[in-house]
């Protein structure tokens, strides 16, 4: 009877133990299962995801060598042509998130942060595009360059060849008048001062030899890079040249044109204007005012200024004794009328006169 009871007794006992073992797995392996099923659950998404991220970096890998200068050029990186940079990303958005309706709010946030980028990458693409497209080199600048080295230099309004034209250019008088006497021609005994004091600016009130010699040498320039031969008389105001002596430079040179440079004077402010004089004896005394005529057209044309016409005479020793090559005094304007004595020291309307005598002596050569 003691036996039995101590049966009962230990196994009692032990089904204690075993129940309390039971409930003890009961409540720690359960809970365990269950985190361990919501932790795949969490996870799962995210490898979802992941993948379609990884999907993305793939296909943008395979054409790299197609769109690798459009990276360079834009500094971002390729974005595959299969999407269209004008498709709404907000259209996927429903897309994505009736898949899992069950997502966190950090996934969508996810893929409309990577849809902004891979719009904003392919903004830079087509940008960069159009870069490339613009830098590519076509006919057009090539054609602009061809016709740039064909025009005259600036502000020149025109380019003539005048390659193997000899023109002599006279800037009248001088910073000192030289009253001594001289032959006015060599077929008579006449006689003038070698070189006058010329006249004055009444707005300006520069003297005319210092007006002269500026246009002079601008116009040799221009006549320079055109291809003529330039000589002047004088490159300095401190001279003393009479006229006689600055046509012989003409003469003996051969000049095809032989220039002397003056501003008129009046006693009416209001006479304005371009006028031509040459000599009316010699062997050229029967084309020297239509050539005359030529050279005061093209200025007139060139500055916008009255051509007033050509005289011929004897009056001019500078003329005279040049009269066997083409010789032409030619008087740019008024310095006793105000507008054209401001105008005589402007720049820009120096540069038309020098473009008239340009247009000219392209006539000349070729007559």
């Amino acid at each position: 009877m003691k036996t039995s009871n101590k049966l009962i007794a230990a196994m009692s006992a032990v089904t204690g133990v075993l129940v309390i073992v039971t409930l003890v797995l009961m409540f720690t392996i359960g809970p365990w299962k269950k985190a361990e099923k919501k932790s795949e659950d969490m996870r799962s998404p995210r490898k979802t995801q992941e993948t379609e991220v990884e999907d993305t970096d793939v296909s943008g890998e395979e054409p790299k060598e197609q769109s690798r200068g459009s990276a360079l050029i834009s500094g971002s990186e390729w974005v595959s042509p299969d999407k269209d940079p004008s498709e709404d990303p907000t259209d996927e958005t429903p897309d994505m998130t009736s898949e899992d309706p069950t997502s966190e709010t950090t996934e969508p946030t996810t893929d409309e942060t990577t849809e902004e980028s891979t719009e904003a990458t392919t903004e830079e693409t087509t940008e960069a595009t159009n870069e490339e497209t613009t830098a590519e080199p076509t006919p057009v600048p090539e054609t602009s360059k061809e016709t740039e080295e064909t025009k005259a230099p600036s502000n020149s309004g025109g380019s003539y060849d005048l390659s193997g034209m000899v023109i002599v250019i006279d800037p009248g008088h001088q910073s000192h008048a030289n009253s001594n006497e001289e032959q006015v021609a060599p077929w008579t005994d006449e006689t003038k001062p070698c070189v006058s004091a010329g006249t004055t600016g009444v707005a300006t009130g520069r003297p005319e030899y210092e007006v002269v010699l500026e246009i002079g040498l601008r116009m040799r320039d221009v006549l320079e890079s055109m291809g003529a031969t330039v000589i002047m008389t004088r490159t300095t105001n401190d001279v003393n040249i009479t006229n006689i002596e600055r046509a012989e430079v003409a003469v003996s040179n051969n000049a095809d044109v032989f220039l002397r440079l003056h501003c008129d004077a009046s006693d009416s402010s209001s006479a304005r204007g371009i006028g031509v004089f040459v000599c009316s004896r010699g062997s050229l005394s029967d084309y020297v005012v239509t050539w005359g005529d030529w050279l005061g057209s093209c200025l007139s044309e060139s500055t916008g200024s009255k051509y007033r016409g050509c005289d011929a005479s004897t009056r001019y020793s500078g003329l005279n004794w040049a009269c066997e090559v083409p010789s032409f005094l030619l008087e740019m304007g008024f310095m006793s009328n105000a507008d054209d004595d401001y105008l005589l020291s402007d720049p820009d309307y120096q540069q038309k006169i020098c473009n008239g005598v340009a247009a000219f002596c392209a006539k000349m050569k070729n007559r």
